[in-house]
């Protein structure tokens, strides 16, 4: 597999991990696999990143690790922010 190939699959992967991360918070019950998505979708996302600094980092300015980094931590804020609600 080219690393090309790669780096636009995990990109596009990371997106979707992210999405349904995010989407795992509409019910309570759901957060833990949201919070797991999430830590699944910071690895890939990182790993997408990396790509693009390696090889890619003059063709593209933004690399679709960035918006499934933000999809990810989702979850994980909403868990704190529950927490700390609930703390006081």
């Amino acid at each position: 597999m080219s690393h090309r190939l790669a780096y636009k699959l995990i990109g596009y992967l990371s997106i979707l991990i992210g999405i349904f991360a995010a989407v795992s918070i509409y019910r309570i019950q759901f957060a833990f696999y949201g919070v797991a998505l999430g830590l699944l979708g910071f690895l890939i996302s990182g790993l997408n990143i990396f790509l693009n600094v390696r090889y890619y980092s003059e063709e593209e300015k933004y690399p679709k690790g960035y918006l499934g980094m933000v999809l990810s931590s989702v979850p994980v804020l909403f868990m704190l922010f529950v927490i700390m609600k609930h703390r006081h």
